[in-house]
């Protein structure tokens, strides 16, 4: 036997003691509040939760990039400790859903909009596939006192926090709670919010922490247990087929059961494999030549080698070659599964279908015969290896037993954003918990970008107390604002409604002079009066005349209005000040006055809605600066109350037909940032949006990206633009209403989004002609 595993052996050899209490069936001997379990003498195990990657959507290339890395990750696995890889399926627990998800009622009259709201998330959560999974690496390692111990966790966790970053994961170290929450929410199934632990507490009273997990019984049997009133058996991998797929290990944890799947991974240090592989092929290469030899002997000189004889040969030259020229290591290793069930019928038939799985696959599964605790022990993220039906491996034959598929989006205070296409699970985002809050929602017409739009909306308005402000150049959200109580105020050529563009809070802009950057938007206001552009002496004379009506507004003159800037330019000698005066003579005196005077509308209410859809196109783009720029005073001030905004602009795309206009946006995209607004800008010309560099630098910097179907010309920009690779452009080429892919920080994930017809909400939130319940042709 190879020294590695003899040690092993050796080690783990324990007197054998029949467990006289549930607790004993436990193999901790004692915890500490780091996560450090001692499950043996001098033996200790660490356990790190790392996060899954879109591995089943990759492309090709891809793919074997994330198998190399991997690779990468098991080579630097410690060949002095045993390592268990395991995927945890565990079924949502209703209460800690409703508790953490489900918004809470008000009794502010909209509290019939919430019950809706709350009917869909439930059926969304328990009629899919309603389960969690987490995957963790622990670490279980012989040494002669915990600080021995701690000191070798500390540099393997650095270790395997770095491999798993580059793979595009992220891992972190479990606290003994956390530790004890996942064997508690195995151990006692639909009992998950039961669980309390405080080790002070405990160590006072002297109470074991196995009491806060432990099942109410344990009873094994030949081929499976009872653990309290579920029933569970635990199988093995007896026979590895010669090609595995690698998504072997996604279809067996893709049922939709309570169970754990654990690889124990033991790597032995290079020269021992190479010599032993050695002695292997010494001794093949001498059965032969005896073989030979006795051939001759009997004359029989054309003899040719026996098949079995050429095959061992030639595996072992392979073997010998992988771990002396292609960077391998020889792995000792034991799948182990367990799962439970609420009958033994209902048992016996998961078990049929997770043999059928392994079938499809020409691989053996079988069920541990009076080994039950051993294996349930072996499977659980403890440290322990009870089950010694191991196989020798190379680095690449056990990455094909890879553990990741597809990321899943669960954030803690999340707005619930579709369903992941893939396994089906609620994508709860939170986008507080990026780098930045900055969101795109991009689509063909008719593709759900207003329904996704008003859906985040509605979450706002029914959920949180933030402030939320929509510029509306279609007349979408009107109805639905109202009927949630917030404002519409409705801007056109001859409108009673006038927002006041010269308006400037205390706090204006992200400069040391907000005079500054308010010229800068006058600047852009001039950019849309004439298509030649802005002179340099014309741009002079406006920043001169801004300037100037603000210092006699803060002597005690006049609120600056664009008739007060008009009347300063008439006052200066330059003819190009004339020029600029007769120029926005129509925009101040004119038929298109929407915003030369003071403001006369109430924008204190917490939802409102500029609806510009009657501007025209001489107004629009200005009307989308304006209405921007008073967005931006509402952001300061609330930015002063510590209040949070979200800001909805559609039909984002007008605003980049020139230079000022688009520097504007850019600008104000960064200052929202910083004063706790969210912007989420919703456009259907995706190519013309990327033709502007500011824009498709807004985009890249984005964090938040939801994609519907695309059209080609646009899916092959996006692509190159946020790397996006083939498997997952299918996902928005053809895709149906309200599906399609979300950028989510570095995470790209597929997504269904399909709301309930016979609600209120949607009839609200519809754009669909026939299907919306109010009448948006009406007149302002």
């Amino acid at each position: 036997m190879i020294k590695t595993l003899r040690n092993i052996f050796k080690q783990d050899k324990e007197k054998f003691v029949v467990p006289k209490s549930v607790q004993q069936a436990i193999p901790v001997q004692a915890i500490w509040e780091d996560g450090i379990f001692q499950v043996g003498k001098n033996k200790f195990a660490r356990t790190y939760k790392f996060v899954d990657i879109n591995y089943a959507v990759a492309s090709r290339e891809d793919k074997e990039a994330m198998f190399l890395e991997y690779s990468e990750l098991l080579n630097s696995f410690d060949s002095g400790a045993t390592t268990k890889i395991t995927i945890n399926n565990r079924r949502l627990n209703k209460q800690d859903f409703e508790k953490a998800i489900l918004i809470p009622m008000q009794e502010d009259g909209l509290d019939l909009y919430r019950k809706e709201y709350n009917k869909m998330l439930i059926v969304k959560a328990t009629g899919a596939n309603s389960m969690v999974q987490e995957k963790y690496v622990t670490v279980s390692v012989y040494k002669k006192s915990i600080e021995e111990a701690r000191m070798y966790f500390s540099r393997v966790g650095t270790d395997l926090v770095s491999h798993f970053s580059r793979l595009g994961s992220r891992c972190v170290e479990m606290d003994a709670t956390d530790k004890l929450r996942a064997l508690h929410d195995f151990y006692r199934t639909g009992e998950e919010t039961g669980f309390y632990f405080d080790m002070a507490k405990t160590m006072k009273k002297g109470h074991s922490f196995k009491d806060f997990i432990c099942p109410d019984s344990l009873e094994f049997e030949k081929d499976h247990f009872k653990m309290g009133n579920r029933f569970g058996r635990v199988l093995f991998l007896r026979e590895y087929a010669s090609y595995i797929k690698d998504n072997m290990i996604a279809e067996l944890t893709d049922l939709n059961r309570n169970m754990m799947l654990s690889i124990d991974v033991i790597p032995v240090p290079t020269d021992e494999a190479v010599r032993e592989v050695e002695n292997r092929l010494l001794g093949v290469e001498t059965n032969i030549t005896n073989w030979q030899r006795r051939q001759n002997a009997n004359n029989n000189f054309s003899a040719v080698v026996p098949y079995d004889m050429e095959q061992q040969r030639k595996e072992s030259k392979e073997f010998l070659d992988d771990l002396t020229t292609r960077d391998q290591r020889m792995m000792f290793s034991v799948l182990t599964l367990v799962h439970t069930a609420e009958t033994k019928e209902e048992l016996d038939a998961d078990t049929d279908t997770l043999l059928t799985v392994a079938r499809k696959h020409l691989c053996q599964f079988a069920t541990l015969k009076f080994q039950q605790m051993d294996g349930l022990n072996t499977v659980l993220p403890i440290g322990h290896r009870k089950i010694n039906a191991l196989r020798t491996l190379t680095t690449e034959s056990l990455a094909v037993l890879m553990p990741f598929r597809v990321q899943e989006i669960m954030d803690e205070g999340g707005i619930y954003c579709g369903e992941n296409a893939i396994s089906h699970n609620l994508i709860m985002c939170n986008k507080a918990k990026l780098l930045n809050p900055n969101s795109f929602l991009l689509g063909v017409p008719g593709s759900g970008k207003s329904f996704n739009a008003k859906m985040l909306i509605v979450f706002l308005a029914l959920a949180t107390g933030d402030d939320i402000l929509i510029c509306d150049p279609e007349r979408e959200y009107a109805s639905l604002i109202e009927a949630m109580g917030g404002e519409v105020i409705r801007i056109a050529a001859g409108s009673r409604d006038h927002i006041n563009a010269m308006d400037m809070v205390e706090g204006y802009g992200d400069g040391g002079n907000p005079v500054i950057d308010k010229s800068e938007f006058v600047l852009s206001l001039f950019e849309q009066l004439d298509t030649k552009g802005v002179s340099a002496k014309e741009k002079s004379i406006i920043d001169r005349c801004t300037a100037a009506v603000y210092e006699d507004y803060q002597r005690g003159g006049r609120v600056p209005t664009l008739c007060l800037l008009r009347e300063k330019m008439l006052e200066q000698p330059e003819r190009e000040a004339h020029d600029l005066a007769l120029a926005l003579e129509l925009f101040t005196s004119g038929s298109l006055d929407a915003f030369a005077h003071e403001s006369n509308v109430d924008v204190n209410n917490r939802m409102v809605v500029y609806d510009i859809m009657d501007l025209g196109k001489q107004l629009k783009t200005m009307g989308l600066l304006v209405i921007t720029d008073a967005m931006l005073n509402r952001v300061t001030e609330n930015w002063k109350k510590g209040k949070r905004t979200h800001i909805f602009l559609d039909e984002f795309h007008v605003v980049f037909e020139n230079e000022y206009s688009g520097a504007f946006f850019n600008s104000a995209w960064r200052r929202f940032r910083k004063r706790n607004a969210f912007p989420n800008a919703i456009t259907q010309n995706v190519e013309y949006l990327l033709d502007s560099v500011l824009a498709s630098t807004m985009l890249s910097n984005s964090e938040f990206i939801v994609m519907l179907n695309q059209a080609a010309s646009d899916r092959q920009k996006l692509a190159e633009l946020l790397n996006i690779s083939n498997e997952q452009m299918s996902y928005i080429t053809n895709a149906d209403a309200g599906c399609g892919l979300i950028k989510y920080g570095s995470s790209l994930v597929p997504f269904v989004n399909k709301f309930p017809r016979n609600t209120r909400l949607y009839k609200l939130m519809t754009t669909k002609p026939g299907e919306d319940s109010a009448n948006r042709n009406r007149q302002p």
